[in-house]
């Protein structure tokens, strides 16, 4: 999963290889709470979630997931090596 402060792009790899890819947009008036409790909603089945996304937001979403799920075990985070100009972000 990318997620930054208007989107997460979730990609799950399916039991017989192909992906699936989900595009999560923020709502105009939705609460940074709010969009990171539908994100973990949509991984909350998953037993490893792997986050990249800036630093800020990444731990931001990794404490709604912990306080949905109480399970930091599945977490892994990414962080970029450099920053990552809006252009290069996923925009699936």
């Amino acid at each position: 999963m990318w997620i930054d402060r208007e989107r997460a792009v979730i990609v799950e790899q399916g039991p017989d290889g192909p992906e699936t890819v989900e595009v999560l947009d923020r709502l105009p008036a939705e609460s940074e709470a709010r969009f990171d409790a539908r994100a973990v909603d949509e991984v909350i089945d998953e037993a490893r979630v792997v986050v990249s996304g800036p630093a800020e937001v990444r731990t931001q979403f990794d404490r709604a997931y912990v306080a949905l799920t109480h399970r930091p075990d599945r977490l892994v985070d990414i962080e970029p090596s450099a920053p990552v100009p809006h252009a290069a972000r996923p925009t699936v």
